[in-house]
């Protein structure tokens, strides 16, 4: 399996590759969404997990999970932010009320490392699913 991390921030970027290191899957890196394109072309679309931040310089991270669950149905997603959900551009959260339900999960930053693992694991399917939280205020 290949997960692909859309993160900017260089040390968020390689404590969650760090973090993932050893599930057994494939960790691919993009700093951009143009970076991010690349590396499913490389992979010829073979992308089972997304980790996306939301706010990127050229483009949303929910625009590319948006984009990328278009090209792969079965695409899971973790859209990661350091606002809660109810403080993100309008735009944002209209797109990511459009991904498909129980595909996507949101995970605020800062997140402990076992946090992330935990989250990639059960959206794959390989540890039941947990109970929802409440929201954040901003």
């Amino acid at each position: 399996m290949n997960i692909l991390i859309l993160e900017d921030s260089t040390p968020i970027r390689t404590l969650t590759r760090l973090s993932l290191k050893n599930t057994g899957h494939t960790i691919l890196e993009a700093a951009s969404a143009e970076e991010a394109f690349r590396r499913f072309d490389e992979t010829d679309g073979q992308i089972d997990l997304l980790i996306a931040d939301v706010t990127l310089p050229d483009r949303s991270g929910i625009d590319v999970a948006a984009e990328l669950q278009s090209l792969l149905p079965n695409l899971r997603v973790v859209v990661t932010s350091g606002y809660p959900m109810g403080c993100w551009a309008s735009e944002d959260a209209e797109r990511f009320a459009e991904l498909p339900s129980g595909s996507v999960i949101t995970l605020q930053k800062p997140y402990p490392p076992s946090t992330l693992l935990n989250t990639v694991l059960r959206l794959l399917g390989m540890l039941p699913a947990a109970r929802p939280q409440t929201a954040a205020a901003c």
